[in-house]
This record gives structure tokens, C-alpha cells and sequence, in this order.
């Protein structure tokens, strides 16, 4: 492989990931919501009532970043936190009515981003997918094989 811009693995797969970032966030614009954040109000809409302190096993990020997600989204309007009636040490998230109106919006947004994306990549698409998440899997765990 020659030795140009192009040929470089990280850079290109750094610019995909600006590129899509940014059209998520100009997209989801209208809904005050972008990139950064618009997984959570997915990911608690998927789990109701997840105590925060767990949401770390759902999204893998550190916590102090999901903390600070989750009390823009919860100052937004869109995610409530409340008190576990169980453990009264524990809080959990909910999407509020404003929250699952626009959840639903992006869903159908991301469904329609990934159908549109996989079907650039052609007809190996899936299996390029595939081998995307077994390198991102190989690199979390520190086995960069």
C-alpha cells in the first residue's frame, strides 16, 4: 500500500468518525441534541429506570462523562432522575414525555443514517461490519491481533 494520506488506517477511520458526528449533531439539531449525547436518551429509552451508577455497563464510558451527560439531558428536560423506592441510595433514569418524543425521532434518523451507510459499503457490507467490531473488541481488550 502506498505511502499517502489515504493509506493511513487511523486518520481515515478519525475523519469517518468526524464526518459522521457531524452530520448526527447537524441533523438532530433541531432537537437541541448532537453526537455527543443523543445515545444516552437512546439507551435509557431502551432501559427504563436504569440505576445510573449501572449505566456505565450499557454505554462503556467513563462516568464522570456519563454523569455530566446525563444532568444536561436531565436540565433539557428530556431524562428524569429519580429515587430508587429498593435502594434509596440509588437513582434511576427515565426519558420524560418530551424525551421519548424525540427518541423516537432519532431512532427512525439513526435506522435510516445505518441502512443509508451499510449500503455504501456494498454488498460485504455486513461483513465488514463485523470485522469493524471485532477490531474495536480486539483493541478494548488490549489484543491488538
Amino acid at each position: 500500500m502506498p505511502n499517502t494520506p489515504e493509506a493511513d488506517f487511523v486518520q481515515q477511520v478519525a475523519q469517518l468518525n468526524l464526518a459522521i458526528s457531524t452530520h448526527i449533531t447537524e441533523t438532530l439539531a433541531p432537537y437541541d441534541v448532537n453526537a455527543s449525547n443523543y445515545f444516552y436518551l437512546m439507551k435509557i429509552g431502551d432501559h427504563p429506570g436504569i440505576v445510573q451508577r449501572e449505566f456505565n455497563d450499557v454505554v462503556h464510558l467513563n462516568p464522570s462523562s456519563i454523569t455530566r451527560a446525563v444532568n444536561h439531558l436531565i436540565k433539557k428536560g428530556l431524562v428524569d432522575k429519580r429515587t430508587n423506592p429498593e435502594d434509596r441510595r440509588a437513582t434511576q433514569l427515565y426519558l420524560t414525555a418530551d424525551g421519548q418524543q424525540i427518541t423516537t425521532a432519532i431512532n427512525q434518523f439513526i435506522q435510516q443514517l445505518n441502512a443509508e451507510l451499510m449500503s455504501r459499503l456494498g454488498p460485504d457490507a455486513q461483513h465488514i461490519f463485523e470485522q469493524l467490531i471485532q477490531l474495536r473488541h480486539s483493541i478494548e481488550q488490549g489484543t491488538a491481533d
